[in-house]
């Protein structure tokens, strides 16, 4: 199986803007956000330096098809000192060695987001699979390690919404669940929350090297 991966930013200076989003229109997902990424605002982002997309075309009966594709930018993670303070001392360990802390004495640690991953279920059902989930995440740590050796990072992180499949997914590819322990709960673990409601996972980079 022949794969391609096509940088967004190579699409923008060979076609038409218009072009590219007819294309990209006729991918499918079982995320709305990861959906409307790619068909809203992806060629936004590119264009203002948020993010780093990459396309993923793979042979499939006689043509290229859009099989998936991932977004990557250099974010650090902030963590709040009252957050960190409920952390564990085992995450403390993963985490100290690579952040430090700003003047607001929250811990930041140098990062890289992997925020988007999505195969386009155009193509993925329970009859035709030309790219499955794990083969998208590796295809995405090569561009992960590139970026870390141009821009710095020492972890990559995704952050996703409250679902079985998806804790399942990021805990068996090796990520690790952001957990907070509760004082004034009992002692009760609770997953760490961001900003925008979502849970954190992370990985150190060198373990993808």
């Amino acid at each position: 199986m022949a794969i391609d991966l096509v940088p967004l930013s190579a699409l923008l200076n060979r076609y038409h803007e218009e072009e590219i989003r007819r294309n990209f229109s006729f991918f499918k997902s079982i995320n709305k956000d990861v959906e409307h990424f790619i068909h809203e605002t992806c060629i936004q982002f590119e264009k203002i330096g948020l993010s780093r997309t990459t396309l993923v075309y793979v042979s499939f009966k006689g043509r290229q098809a859009l099989a998936g594709y991932f977004a990557i930018s250099s974010k650090s993670i902030s963590i709040s000192k009252k957050n960190w303070n409920k952390m564990s001392n085992n995450l403390h360990r993963k985490l100290m060695p690579m952040g430090y802390k700003d003047e607001k004495e929250d811990y930041l640690v140098s990062s890289i987001l992997l925020g988007q991953l999505g195969l386009n279920f155009q193509y993925h059902d329970q009859k035709s699979k030309i790219l499955t989930g794990d083969e998208l995440l590796s295809l995405a740590y090569g561009e992960v390690v590139r970026a870390r050796d141009v821009v710095g990072g020492v972890v990559v992180y995704v952050e996703v919404d409250n679902e079985p499949r998806l804790r399942d997914f990021y805990t068996r590819n090796g990520f690790s669940q952001v957990l907070l322990k509760m004082a004034s709960d009992g002692g009760k673990v609770v997953p760490y929350e961001t900003p925008n409601r979502q849970h954190l996972y992370i990985k150190k980079i060198k373990d993808i090297d």
